[in-house]
């Protein structure tokens, strides 16, 4: 006998189904539900939400299947962890002084990132680096410009703690959640808790990673031209397609399919804000990984949704493509004298043309459809980040 469907909602899908054997849960818009571990005999199965992504049919040299997702044992996307998840990640509560949430940095108006070239704090402290998108970062090996947190929810916890961003003290953030009836409710019922059990530090990381994970970027124009729709990109995105494979240029050694990014660590050369003709003297992975041979390299971030994660680079030094192509086609940081320098970072012919075919490439790579809503209000009552527009 099978459990109803609000039932089963309710218990994250565990032996739940439909006639027609599919999970029954209500996921979020635009993600589907998928079986984790099919039941047996209408039992035993568990069921999560997920983005759909492109299906690989055929090997035309563009659709390549995109890794799985960067996740820890016991993580789950149900509906109830998402839900949670969303909530606190627009939630000022999760600061110090309750003014900052996640989102401050990372807005959907702004590609998940937040506009600056160096990000800002509770009580207006400038951070030492630009924040990254939260696009696509589930499928990432490590989180962060140098890669100091291997999960999302080891990330999530870095920001809360720090004294320049959210500066919150565990403990403290977790007694204040255990006061909000609304949040004990959701913790409860999202990690099988009683009475507030639920209300702890990791699965205040966990519930924000669980949401991190659905944000996925993978239903740009190129995918469908990747997938046979030849007029999905324009002839200069075409050109710019070429472009950005070609052996002068070389953008796709680094920038691999599907997801345009590495999970490996570069020195490019990336000049100092202050003063252009030296290069930026952030070590990035090397103070990370105690070798120098990775002093000064950052990781290659994707260019889904590149177009909307401006300024660029770790610092923000750059705030249009173009700026960004003419760095690569001068040689990055080849002139700048930077300690082992990639040997990808060449100077190249870059015409008027050939800029803004690569720059019209890299605009087909945006696709913003599983944006998630922005809550009208969290649990908290705090006021919630609406818009940047």
């Amino acid at each position: 006998m099978r459990l109803s469907a609000g039932l089963c909602i309710s218990l994250m899908a565990i032996g739940c189904g439909s006639s027609d054997g599919s999970p029954q849960i209500q996921c979020p818009k635009g993600l589907r539900a998928v079986w984790l571990t099919e039941p047996v005999d209408g039992k035993g199965g568990v069921a999560e939400c997920q983005a759909p992504l492109p299906p690989v049919d055929m090997d035309n040299g563009l659709l390549k299947p995109f890794p799985a997702l960067n996740r820890p044992a016991g993580s789950l996307n149900s509906p109830e962890r998402i839900e949670l998840g969303r909530l606190l990640f627009f939630d000022p509560v999760l600061s110090g002084d309750n003014s900052i949430s996640c989102a401050h940095c990372h807005h959907p108006d702004r590609g998940f990132a937040d506009g600056l070239d160096f990000s800002v704090g509770i009580r207006g402290q400038r951070t030492g680096r630009s924040a990254p998108t939260v696009w696509n970062s589930a499928f990432n090996k490590e989180q962060f410009w140098d890669g100091r947190a291997t999960t999302l929810e080891e990330q999530a916890k870095g920001p809360i703690q720090s004294p320049v961003e959210m500066d919150q003290k565990p403990a403290e953030l977790v007694s204040e959640l255990k006061k909000i009836p609304a949040y004990v409710e959701q913790f409860d019922r999202a990690f099988g808790g009683q009475g507030g059990s639920a209300v702890t530090f990791d699965n205040i990381a966990a519930a924000i990673a669980t949401f991190e994970r659905t944000i996925i970027s993978a239903s740009s124009a190129f995918d469908r031209f990747a997938a046979g729709d030849t007029s999905a990109l324009s002839p200069s995105a075409r050109n710019g397609l070429k472009l950005f494979r070609s052996v002068s240029t070389r953008c796709f050694e680094c920038h691999g399919l599907p997801n345009f990014a590495n999970q490996d660590y570069k020195i490019i050369g990336v000049p100092n804000v202050k003063d252009p003709t030296k290069y930026d003297a952030d070590l990035g992975r090397g103070a990370i990984s105690m070798d120098a041979g990775y002093n000064f390299a950052f990781k290659i971030p994707t260019l889904r949704n590149i177009e909307k994660t401006a300024p660029y680079m770790h610092n923000g030094i750059y705030h249009t493509l173009e700026e960004v192509m003419d760095f690569y086609a001068k040689g990055g940081g080849h002139d700048l004298m930077v300690p082992n320098l990639d040997d990808k970072i060449r100077k190249f012919d870059l015409s008027m043309s050939d800029r803004a075919d690569l720059v019209a490439f890299m605009k087909s790579l945006t696709d913003e459809s599983l944006t998630p809503e922005i809550p009208a209000q969290v649990p908290s009552g705090l006021p919630v980040l609406r818009s940047f527009k």
